[in-house]
């Protein structure tokens, strides 16, 4: 379940590190946030992570495909459709700076395109399973689709199960999030069938103890049409992009939805925050948290950012595609990639809730 109860003490040390950071600053003169202490970081050029507690106590983080000759290798070779990388244990969770080996070795399955690559795996314990529900390309039709895996180990090897979701009308279904909350298995992804043109959405479907989507359940989350930072500093000719969700609960019961904007290969892209109420699936849309409808929550502090609320530790350009999990005591962590100007790297931090909002340290 991703959900997550800080500790006081933690919650403490971070608050006291935001009123360090801020205070000295004039009123609006920089976004929030501590710098001090850089999150682990890794110098593989891992895109779109997504990290989890595997039984063993360590973690393990899955990525975008990585072909062959790229990033650093312990063990692993040649091409990986869903490269991992084998990090910390305990409550030290770290950041590794090689590749292990493939999760998904058989490739995206007999429906997607040969040889193509897989985006954005997510994967969730449920029961004494994993499961990942991943993006490939479909079969002779250029569309960008989920397909769906399973394991009993979280390094694998997942077995295909098939399509998971590909929309009608050649709309896309991309970087599928799942996680668990009441004995239930959910996945939160961005779902373009829930928008028209060039607009994007979030959706969030319960599935069935085989993980396959049980569609009368599916939530309309967001749409690109609630903010507006998605296309800032754009030409304003591409897509509203609202992408890489990842469901969490918070200490306050509530359910939150982070979720990234704007152009993936810029300083610009960041991660937006929004309050979904007190259910995974709720009644509504979730709403963007303070201002979050006109500036993302978290992101690059510098001039070729979008004045983030807050930043984030080695503020580093692009930061997005976050993801929330739990380290051994059950304290909530977040792995996201930033982007150097050509690939993209994954780092790991620590998230409290200090007032006003959320915190990476």
């Amino acid at each position: 379940m991703r959900s997550f109860r800080a500790g006081a003490a933690i919650v403490a040390v971070a608050a006291a590190a935001l009123v360090a950071t801020t205070a000295a600053l004039p009123a609006g003169a920089a976004p929030e946030g501590d710098f001090s202490t850089l999150a682990s970081s890794s110098t593989f050029p891992l895109a779109d992570p997504d990290t989890l507690l595997a039984k063993d106590g360590s973690y393990v983080t899955y990525g975008t495909t990585m072909r062959a000759g790229k990033g650093e290798r312990c063990g692993a070779t040649g091409e990986l459709y869903v490269p991992v990388l084998v990090h910390g244990s305990g409550n030290s969770v770290g950041m590794s700076n090689c590749a292990s080996h493939d999760a998904l070795p058989s490739g995206p399955g007999g429906w997607a395109e040969p040889g193509g690559a897989v985006w954005a795996p997510g994967v969730a314990r449920f029961g004494d399973r994993f499961f990942m529900f991943y993006t490939a390309t479909r079969k002779g039709s250029g569309q960008k689709c989920i397909g769906r895996a399973i394991a009993t180990s979280a390094r694998g090897p997942f077995q295909n199960q098939g399509e998971w979701a590909c929309p009608d009308a050649g709309r896309w279904a991309i970087d599928a999030n799942p996680f668990t909350a009441g004995g239930n298995l959910y996945v939160t992804y961005r779902d373009d069938a829930i928008a028209s043109g060039a607009e994007t959405g979030i959706s969030t479907v319960r599935t069935d103890a085989e993980g396959r989507a049980i569609w009368s359940t599916r939530r309309d989350m967001l749409k690109s049409t609630d903010i507006t930072w998605d296309t800032a500093k754009t030409n304003g000719d591409g897509t509203h992009v609202v992408e890489n969700p990842s469901m969490f609960k918070a200490a306050d019961d509530r359910w939150y939805l982070m979720y990234s904007g704007n152009n993936w290969d810029s300083a610009r892209y960041a991660t937006g925050i929004a309050d979904c109420g007190t259910t995974p699936l709720p009644g509504s849309r979730c709403k963007p948290i303070r201002d979050g409808a006109s500036r993302p929550f978290f992101g690059f502090t510098g001039a070729a950012g979008l004045n983030p609320i807050r930043g984030l530790p080695g503020d580093h350009q692009g930061p997005g595609g976050m993801d929330v999990f739990q380290a051994a005591d059950g304290t909530a962590r977040v792995v996201w990639h930033w982007w150097d100007g050509t690939s993209r790297f994954p780092m790991t931090g620590v998230l409290t809730r200090p007032s006003g909002g959320f915190l990476v340290s």
